[in-house]
């Protein structure tokens, strides 16, 4: 059943709705009264719309509606069926009544076994039915939940991409690349911040090959690097310790390395300068000592001497080479190579200067061997430089990987962002595939609640089922059934016979004594139309038992004596619904229909709802509401009552608005409360002259009463507002003055 309507919105007068807090929930029985043009038509469409979600003349309809099933709001299908009457169905089956109305299918007795068959296989349907509109809606909830992973995910793939050329990352985009992961892995921190750098940066140029001098051998145009250099020098110095020059060895000379260097530079100068005696010391010199000293420094020892020079001199060009390194600033390099260029420059310097150091080692083993050349001794000479090979290796390598990410950077920014994107989306995989296991039971299960099978109360499709139902209800229907009964129901209805219906292949066609029925009646069409609701009620495609049914204002264009009979067949026709809605702007009809629930048996009699429509006016037009159904209405038995309770807290705020409907309801209650007291044929005024009361006072009410609750044509009058304030005053203090046992009365049920 429905509870509560919550809210409603661009529904007509209802454009706007809050439930009050005061208003009660619905019962099993409501009543809801209110005035014509109050906004009663306008509600029941919404219940109309209830079980399909929707209304084809309110596109922008909202709705939140709280019923025993659960919450229910604009697009979803309410679970029960709903049958309506008011203007919109008696406008949409008579309408001017032209064509033949659509049969009613009503169940024999005979039937009742397949009846029930019916029965459980609409349950079945309906509550397969539901069930897979569920699993829609949960499927729907999923699919969503698994957009926003996406849409999260992409947002971060984005950002962690940005500066990439690449196109603006997006959910599709996160989706699609997710279906193509093949195996894909996680990055660590340091892999990631690499690859986030790499699609943030810009390309650099080359540095190209590192820049080795070279030193060409002399004698040759041989040119080989310092480091080789430094390797064979070190080998041929070693080579030299070990080899002495035969000659005639002075021992003074031999004894004394640098006293042996400065005698042989001394006979060098004097051999250039052709001297005969001794520069030192002008002494002749003696030819056997001319003679002993060329012994001393024969051929080969001249000959070892200038190897030693010569490679003392190809020291000096080592030593130059080594200095001439030339490596790239490491700003010219990528970012995250500079950490590897610095680590490999460091350990090159290092090695450089150990290399500088042994060639110079090696510098003072020649210098000594220069001095002793008549000896062969074996020295120790460092000539490992595999250290400095693999430093320059390592400076060489990171160089060559810069200019190899150079030559294919955007396919290096391409496979950066690519494996970023791969890093993110197997973050979110343990979650998409868990929404994906969870969408796909979801929908094995709505394919067997569909499609039928094993593991389910009845093995059959939905399609299979209902199809049977069509068969079985094609079966037992019987259409002239309908037509019966409501040729029946009009002729008790109307107290005559001139009105028929006649049961043809299109439907039911009404006629008038015996010819097709032309220009109804307003009062005829609005009790043809509600019979042919009531009976509807009995249709084989309606449960009334678990169905909702809401009759608006039943009595619309009839006489009075056709009220009783409107209610009586409401009564009977309906009193079984599941949840019945009576709308009205008749107060006797009102009466009958409140009555009848305050008197129904037990529990039944708590199971009521009251409420009233009010419809106010503002500078935004006017304004629909449901509020509790003043109590004045429910307790007695006239409106008497409820007019009077208007008078007596009547306030006016300055306007006319509030001010205009109040002529109206003060001669109402002047003319009751003058039938009672003052019982005769006589007009208002004459009444109203037996009255002991203020003549001034009453003159001024009659004319209150008179002028202002007609049409005068002269538009509106500001003097309105002064007016009903002081008259209302006057009318209440008159019943007061003439009556105070009733008027106290009634002033205690108010106040009460």
């Amino acid at each position: 059943m429905l509870t509560h309507i919550k809210r409603i919105k661009s529904l007509g007068v209802f454009d706007n709705y809050a439930a009050p807090q005061e208003l009660k929930a619905f019962e099993r029985f409501n009543v809801v009264y209110g005035e014509n043009g109050s906004g009663k038509t306008t509600f029941s469409r919404l219940l109309a719309c209830l079980q399909s979600g929707e209304h084809k003349d309110y596109p922008h309809l909202e709705f939140d509606v709280d019923t025993q099933s659960g919450p229910l709001s604009h697009g979803q299908k309410y679970v029960r069926n709903v049958r309506v009457f008011n203007s919109d169905f008696v406008e949409a089956n008579i309408g001017r009544f032209e064509g033949p109305l659509r049969h009613i299918l009503i169940l024999g007795e005979e039937n009742k076994v397949v009846a029930e068959e019916i029965k459980a296989e609409i349950a079945t349907r309906d509550d397969r039915t539901k069930r897979v509109q569920d699993i829609a809606a949960a499927v729907t909830k999923l699919e969503s939940e698994r957009g926003k992973i996406f849409s999260t995910i992409a947002k971060t793939i984005g950002e962690a991409t940005s500066g990439s050329t690449l196109r603006t990352y997006r959910k599709p985009d996160a989706e699609t690349a997710f279906e193509k992961l093949t195996s894909p892995k996680l990055l660590s921190d340091a892999e990631l911040e690499t690859h986030r750098a790499t699609v943030r940066q810009e390309q650099m140029p080359e540095v190209g090959k590192l820049n080795v001098p070279g030193i060409v051998e002399a004698g040759t145009e041989k040119t080989i690097g310092p480091v080789g250099a430094a390797h064979a020098l070190a080998q041929r110095c070693k080579a030299l310790t070990i080899r002495s020059a035969l000659s005639a060895v002075i021992s003074r000379l031999a004894s004394h390395p640098t006293i042996a260097a400065w005698v042989e530079e001394g006979v060098g100068l004097h051999k250039v300068h052709t001297s005969e005696t001794c520069e030192f010391c002008s002494q002749p010199l003696p030819a056997a000592r001319l003679q002993a000293l060329a012994d001393h420094f024969s051929v080969e020892d001249q000959q070892l001497k200038a190897e030693i020079d010569q490679e003392r001199a190809w020291l000096v060009n080592v030593l130059e080479a080594l200095d001439k390194f030339t490596l790239p600033d490491r700003l010219a390099l990528y970012s995250e190579l500079r950490a590897d260029y610095d680590a490999a420059v460091s350990a090159f310097l290092t090695e450089l200067e150990a290399v500088k150091q042994r060639v110079l080692a090696i510098a003072g083993v020649l210098a000594n061997k220069l001095m002793r050349r008549t000896e062969a001794y074996d020295v120790k000479v460092e000539s490992d430089a595999e250290a400095l090979k693999a430093a320059l290796t390592s400076i060489a390598g990171v160089m060559q990987r810069h200019d190899t990410k150079t030559e294919g950077f955007e396919a290096e920014k391409i496979a950066a962002r690519n494996a970023i994107e791969a890093h993110y989306l197997l973050t979110i995989k343990d979650q998409i595939d868990e929404v994906a296991d969870k969408i796909t039971t979801k929908q094995t299960e709505e394919k067997l609640l569909t499609n039928g099978g094993d593991g389910l109360p009845d093995k059959r499709s939905l399609a299979e089922i209902t199809q049977s139902i069509t068969q079985k209800q094609a079966q037992i229907s019987n259409e002239h059934k309908g037509g019966e009964e409501l040729a029946a129901y009009l002729k008790q209805f109307l107290g005559r016979t001139d009105l028929a219906f006649e049961s043809s292949k299109d439907g039911y066609v009404v006629l008038r004594r015996g010819k097709p029925a032309r220009r109804l009646s307003e009062g005829e069409k609005t009790a043809i139309a509600f019979l042919y609701f009531l009976v509807q009620l009995k249709d084989q495609d309606f449960d009334l038992s678990e169905g909702v049914v809401a009759i608006d204002d039943p009595i619309s264009s009839l006489d009075s004596g056709a009220i009783y009979q409107a209610f009586s067949f409401l009564k009977v026709a309906a009193q079984d619904a599941k949840q019945l809605f009576i709308l009205t702007h008749n107060h006797e009809f009102l009466r009958l229909v409140i009555n009848w629930f305050q008197n129904l048996p037990g529990a039944l009699r708590k199971q009521c709802s009251y409420a009233m429509v009010l419809c106010s006016e503002s500078s935004e037009g006017r304004t629909a509401r449901l509020v509790p159904l003043d109590q004045l209405l429910i307790d007695h038995a006239t409106e008497y009552h409820y007019l009077f309770k208007v008078l007596y807290t009547f306030q006016s705020d300055g306007s006319i608005l509030s001010c205009y409907h109040i002529p109206n309801i003060a001669r109402k209650v002047l003319e009751t409360f003058l039938d009672f007291h003052i019982p005769s044929k006589d007009k208002l005024y004459r009444k109203l002259e037996k009255i002991e009361f203020d003549p001034h006072k009453k003159t001024a009410i009659l004319k209150f009463t008179n002028d202002l609750s007609h049409f005068t044509g002269k538009g509106f009058d500001p003097a309105l507002v002064a007016e009903t304030q002081k008259n209302t005053a006057y009318l209440l203090e008159m019943i007061k003055h003439v009556a105070p046992l009733h008027f106290a009365g009634l002033e205690a049920l108010i106040k009460g």
